[in-house]
């Protein structure tokens, strides 16, 4: 069967609905479904062993998260196929979310978030624990960069204990701002871990210059900011390596060598 018609198959639709491809997604295939009137955003994913995706884990974070009203609602979850409420807004760009009030909605969804506790039935993420484990699955052929200097980097940063509920990948896209509010989705790395990864996260990828990641600490509440550049640094390897290995998987389709470009860049700057 076709992702379409798998989506078409599910009970849930009250008449015939029109799916229509949405040009998004590295690791999965997005839809948006209109049914009687309704619209709908649909996820269709397989488990991705390789970058630790469990299509079960993701649809439990995203709904924690739905529960905890910073995610879209969930309609339907199984099989592989996450089908959303369709949220009219737009993504974030690097740019915009810089801006003061962007900034303050940011630091409120994470404190949101980060109040929810470790999951029992939730795998753990450090951004260093993945960062060492796909440096020992791609081959030097596979590596831009000398493999010693990307161990030496890691070598040199902690781990820390997992005690929230964090999202682990956020990116600019990621985030909705609709109406005023802003929603997280794309939940397949979330799972248990510290709160300084996200915001080291969104440090590295919305690109803060000092004073802005500064004002976004403030805003955010008491933090331990020596964590925060230690999980800077693994957040940039681990998104450089992430792109590496999802070449391996998927080829460099799409926007996937531009994003490569940047994340090789910013591997480079932190590199010893």
């Amino acid at each position: 069967m076709t992702a379409e018609s798998r989506i078409a198959a599910l009970p849930l639709w009250r008449g015939q609905p029109a799916i229509e491809p949405v040009a998004a997604g590295r690791t999965n295939r997005n839809f948006l479904v209109r049914d009687q009137g309704q619209r709908y955003f649909a996820r269709v994913g397989a488990e991705i062993p390789l970058h630790g995706i469990s299509r079960a884990a993701e649809r439990r974070c995203a709904m924690l998260a739905a529960e905890a009203g910073i995610a879209p609602t969930i309609v339907h979850a199984g099989d592989g196929i996450m089908v959303t409420a369709y949220v009219e807004g737009e993504t974030l760009s690097i740019a915009s979310a810089r801006a003061p009030e962007q900034l303050a909605r940011i630091a409120g969804v994470l404190r949101r978030l980060h109040a929810i506790p470790v999951q029992g039935d939730l795998p753990d993420f450090c951004p260093v624990a993945v960062s060492r484990r796909y440096l020992a699955q791609l081959s030097d052929a596979e590596l831009p960069v000398a493999r010693a200097r990307i161990a030496a980097c890691l070598a040199q940063l902690p781990s820390f204990p997992p005690y929230c509920l964090i999202h682990a990948d956020l990116i600019p896209e990621n985030f909705i701002l609709s109406g005023g509010r802003l929603l997280l989705v794309d939940w397949e790395y979330a799972g248990n871990g510290a709160a300084a990864t996200d915001l080291a996260m969104v440090i590295s990828n919305l690109e803060l210059d000092a004073a802005t990641a500064q004002s976004l600490l403030q805003l955010y509440g008491p933090v331990d900011h020596a964590a925060i550049e230690t999980m800077r640094i693994a957040a940039v390897v681990r998104e450089a390596l992430w792109c590496l290995m999802q070449a391996r998987i998927g080829g460099m389709t799409g926007d996937l060598p531009d994003y490569t470009a940047l994340c090789l860049r910013r591997l480079e700057r932190v590199l010893p």
